[in-house]
């Protein structure tokens, strides 16, 4: 009696190291898709304080008020392209301009959904980025990056 073919046990040993491999998978697809999101984040960023740098350079090193400029002056101004930034929110981070003075300037990115982003950045005159420890960090909390 010598039956060809496979046991439950086996079948099931099978489907269980299966389901491991898939879920390992999807914990690490998951990081790779934040750090992408983070990366594009960071690299908008510095985008748009060159945005700044190069109204700045036009300007003879002045900033506008802080109450005119912000990310929609800058592409009217044609300092920053339209593409680069649908003004308010790209992806899962928001833009904002916080303080300009004559000197400098304060942009911050803030993650729309923590799922997908883990901090808040933030950007000032000579392109320093800064990121929060968490993405619910008051801004005070930014770290050196």
């Amino acid at each position: 009696m010598n039956k060809k073919g496979f046991t439950l046990v086996e079948i099931m040993l099978v489907v269980a190291v299966i389901a491991l491999l898939v879920s390992v998978a999807i914990v690490e697809g998951v990081q790779l898709r934040k750090q992408a999101n983070e990366s594009n984040c960071q690299a908008n960023l510095k985008a748009v304080a060159s945005g700044f740098e190069v109204y700045s350079a036009r300007n003879s090193g002045a900033y506008a008020p802080g109450n005119q400029i912000n990310l929609q002056f800058l592409v009217d101004s044609e300092c920053l392209f339209q593409d680069l930034v649908n003004i308010g929110q790209i992806g899962n981070f928001r833009y904002a301009v916080g303080s300009v003075a004559p000197g400098g300037y304060d942009i911050r990115a803030m993650a729309v959904n923590p799922a997908l982003a883990n901090h808040n950045y933030q950007i000032t005159t000579g392109g320093m980025l800064r990121r929060s420890d968490t993405a619910d960090s008051a801004d005070t909390n930014f770290k050196d990056y």
